[in-house]
């Protein structure tokens, strides 16, 4: 009997210590329920300060990038505008150089030569004013018509 005894002992021992702790549980369960009831006001207003920080730093970063895309592309306009106006004075350089004729001695024709003698025959009438002139506006014609056709081509064919 004696073991009887301890078994019934023993199960309002355990049934008493089970309702205990089960009260300690809801307890702490109640106060957890509390604080966060007291609390989440409070980490809500630090969550909300945090995201607009987090919104101006991304908005500001995302301006410096386009800055910094803007900066790009205006060097590369830059850029492209002056080796433009480098290969026209170029170009205009080369034009003024190879406007000066010098009659030499053929290839085996008699072209050459006989350009030579109407070179030599024509120097008492001084042309070489009007050529340079004529010249000059040929290749401005023709700088001028080059222009127009190359900012009339589109970019995709239409």
């Amino acid at each position: 009997m004696n073991y009887m005894y301890m078994f019934v002992v023993g199960g309002i021992l355990t049934d008493a210590f089970g309702r205990l702790f089960d009260v300690i549980w809801g307890g702490i369960k109640w106060i957890g329920r509390l604080l966060k009831k007291l609390f989440q006001g409070l980490v809500d207003l630090f969550v909300g300060f945090f995201e607009v920080i987090y919104a101006l730093i991304d908005g500001l970063l995302y301006f410096l990038y386009k800055i910094g895309v803007l900066a790009v592309k205006l060097f590369m306009l830059f850029f492209e505008l002056a080796k433009m106006i480098v290969s026209l004075f170029v170009g205009f350089a080369r034009t003024l150089a190879s406007l000066v004729y010098v009659p030499r001695s053929g290839s085996g024709n008699g072209y050459s030569e006989m350009l030579g003698k109407i070179f030599t025959a024509m120097q008492p009438l001084k042309l070489e004013p009007i050529a340079y002139i004529l010249l000059f506006i040929l290749w401005m014609f023709t700088a001028i018509a080059a222009i127009k056709l190359l900012s009339s081509i589109r970019i995709g064919g239409e």
